[in-house]
């Protein structure tokens, strides 16, 4: 049985993980700081890696084992792992102390840096997470327009604050948190991308409707690519009604070029939240777009919207680590091309193998973040609902234990390809995955 021998190699090469992981579940509740660190694997008797080593496209965990890296840090360490340039300057900054709980020059090169490559940005204001960047937008946005009610993409991830967390991994509204309010408590609607009846939703809630905030690809929803027609519409029909249009670029902002992808496409938001790439893989967290709205976070402003007041906002390492990685960016192009070219050849040669053998596997994604679902079965051009409705988390959490016992490190299947991978690697990944898609497919669970 394809599950057992698969658990059976999996425990037996990582003894230190196992160990660890027990005495993680003494201390931490689920063993975990972050929910989806357990790669699901737990549900099917596995646990977790541990990981103590990265450099360049590999991971290595406390047993000595190597891995392509698909994860690269939740989407943020572009240039890969640990890159050479992006250290010295950590490590030369280093001897000058790492927190001073005060301005530095630093955030207001990289905020200069953000602002002249992205005619949206026209102020921004740093934080530590992308979870609070995406709450201070949705409090300026009811603030400068004195309206309550905000939308949000269903299956759309914006961080675990009480604002958003409405319709995380699901369509349906309904599906919240315990200890949150009611999404109509909360002023929250949802919607589904790339579906006209947004328009109706926004015609019928036009007086009370604040803010329509959306990843311009669904990065935790699952890889799936909001069409650009759809967000075109979305900017003509808010500008229409007052509605301001957030763009959660977390993940997307300096991931296909070296800019925001609101820049590249030519549609511009009001307010853009930031993080991950531009923090060089330190933490950080940005709300920036058109500067009468930004400035009424300052604290010059009567009646101020408040935005900060974290210790470590504006943390120096993070600012240095972003510049150095936005210059190295500024003279990558090139690398942007190739991995975007060889991320979409990617996405295209294993939906075409899964669509071949009829397995009930699918990728989803745009250019170089690409993620895998697992289907309880077979279904021809799966719509974005079907997908969500035959989701088989058994399947998937056997699906990344296999590519751990192959070498290959990922989350939603794969993640992203940083500029450290080569086609080499990537040739090893489609390999690998339609080397088990066959066996995971066929799998069945108690």
């Amino acid at each position: 049985m394809f599950l057992k021998d698969e658990l059976s190699i999996f425990q037996k090469n990582r003894p230190k993980s196992r160990n660890i992981w027990q005495k993680a579940l003494e201390f931490l509740p689920g063993g975990i700081s972050h929910n989806i660190r357990t790669f699901g694997l737990p549900i099917i008797g596995a646990f977790p890696v541990f990981i103590n080593s990265a450099l360049g496209p590999y991971l290595t965990d406390i047993d000595g084992i190597e891995y392509i890296d698909c994860w690269n840090g939740h989407f943020a360490m572009i240039l890969g792992h640990n890159p050479p340039e992006v250290q010295e300057v950590i490590k030369k900054y280093l001897n000058y102390g790492w927190h001073f709980g005060t301005n530095t020059e630093y955030q207001v090169e990289l905020a200069e840096r953000v602002v002249k490559r992205n005619p949206g940005i026209e102020k921004i204001r740093f934080c530590t997470s992308g979870t609070e960047a995406t709450m201070y937008a949705t409090r300026l946005a009811r603030a400068f327009t004195n309206k309550r009610l905000v939308a949000k993409a269903g299956l759309g991830w914006h961080g675990a604050n009480d604002t958003l967390y409405y319709a995380v991994g699901s369509l349906n509204s309904d599906n919240y948190s315990p200890g949150l309010k009611t999404p109509k408590e909360a002023g929250i609607l949802t919607f589904e991308i790339n579906d006209d009846k947004i328009f109706d939703l926004i015609k019928n809630n036009k007086d009370d409707l604040a803010a329509i905030i959306l990843e311009p690809v669904l990065g935790g929803g699952g890889g799936f690519q909001v069409e650009q027609d759809f967000l075109r519409r979305l900017r003509e029909e808010t500008e229409k009604h007052n509605i301001l249009l957030i763009f959660d670029e977390v993940i997307t902002g300096y991931r296909f070029t070296n800019a925001l992808f609101q820049t590249d496409i030519n549609i511009i938001p009001d307010l853009t939240t930031m993080g991950k790439i531009i923090g060089g893989g330190m933490p950080i967290g940005a709300i920036g777009g058109k500067k009468e709205i930004i400035e009424r976070s300052s604290p010059e402003v009567e009646n101020q919207v408040l935005i900060g007041g974290g210790t470590f906002s504006g943390y120096p390492l993070s600012m240095i680590a972003g510049l150095k990685t936005i210059e190295i960016l500024d003279q990558s192009q090139k690398e942007y091309s190739r991995i975007n070219k060889e991320g979409n050849t990617l996405l295209f040669n294993l939906n075409q193998y899964f669509s071949e053998e009829k397995l009930p596997l699918i990728a989803r994604g745009y250019k170089s973040v690409i993620m895998l679902h697992a289907l309880s079965k077979w279904i021809e051009n799966p719509s974005l609902r079907e997908i969500i409705e035959f989701k088989d988390k058994k399947r998937e959490a056997l699906l990344q234990l296999s590519l751990f016992n192959r070498n290959i490190s990922g989350l939603h299947g794969l993640g992203s390809i940083s500029m450290a991978h080569t086609q080499e690697h990537l040739e090893k990944i489609q390999e690998v995955v339609e080397e088990i898609a066959f066996p995971v497919s066929q799998s069945r669970f108690n």
